[in-house]
């Protein structure tokens, strides 16, 4: 019965441990400012110690989200290569969702800037919901 006893005790704890160690509730991490001053968020919502959903915005070194405008005034070409970075980094956040680990994140190709502002920011959030 004591050997019972113990080793439910530590099943129940592997399972606890398993789980990231994270608290529930909302978190929010923020990536420091590249060499324009943009940086990059990332909002975390943690449900029974895992993470329930993700985002990761990127703001302009004046504070605006970075949207459909984003690269508009630097020609056609520039303007696309910026829109494309913007929605290949949105893939970001669903990824760590999707594996619930930071480091199981990649870069994506042409998305690479963005990679060091999430993982700066994701890190950021995840510590707080330690």
């Amino acid at each position: 019965m004591k050997k019972l006893l113990i080793i439910s005790v530590l099943a129940i704890s592997l399972i606890l441990s398993g789980c990231g160690g994270l608290k529930d509730g909302t978190y929010g991490g923020k990536s420091s400012e590249d060499s324009r001053g943009a940086y990059g968020a990332v909002n975390l919502e943690i449900k029974d110690g895992k993470i329930a959903e993700a985002e990761f915005l990127q703001y302009n070194a004046d504070g605006t989200v970075k949207d459909e405008n984003y690269g508009k005034g630097s020609g056609d070409e520039n303007y696309q290569k910026a829109q494309n970075a913007l929605k290949n980094s949105a893939q970001y956040a669903a990824k760590l969702v999707e594996t619930q680990n930071l480091d199981k994140v990649d870069a994506i190709s042409g998305a690479t800037s963005s990679w060091n502002q999430f993982k700066e920011a994701a890190k950021d959030a995840l510590d707080k919901a330690k």
